[in-house]
């Protein structure tokens, strides 16, 4: 089964997010043509820098919401909340389509291209 779109729902509005095509399995071409192996170890790594990268940018997010203290967890809620948004983003680095992992990826192997 092929996503074409995302469709985030957020009180009661709903947000139609396109996807880019595939073109080939595990490949994507880029400009210049470039092709994109996803199951490499190069791409593993940037996939795994940019679910860093978007750890990161919940962190951030999470800091603004206050807490009203009638229900705190304390030190057990935020442990459970740290792993629970390091998971967010590993999945929303694998399904979101970001992009930062092909910027990356595509960059790299300019650079061991270059160097070899």
């Amino acid at each position: 089964m092929t996503i074409d779109s995302a469709t985030l729902a957020y009180q009661n509005r709903s947000l139609q997010v396109p996807r880019a095509p595939a073109q080939g399995l595990g490949a994507r071409s880029a400009s210049g043509g470039t092709m994109i192996d996803r199951s490499s170890k190069l791409y593993e790594q940037c996939q795994e820098f940019e679910s860093i990268f978007v750890n990161m940018m919940l962190k951030e997010m999470r800091g603004t919401v206050e807490k009203s203290g009638l229900i705190d967890g304390g030190q057990a809620e935020e442990i459970f909340s740290d792993m629970l948004y390091d998971e967010y983003a590993k999945d929303m680095s694998k399904n979101a389509g970001f992009g930062l992992a092909d910027a990356v990826y595509l960059e790299l192997s300019r650079q061991s291209y270059r160097a070899g």
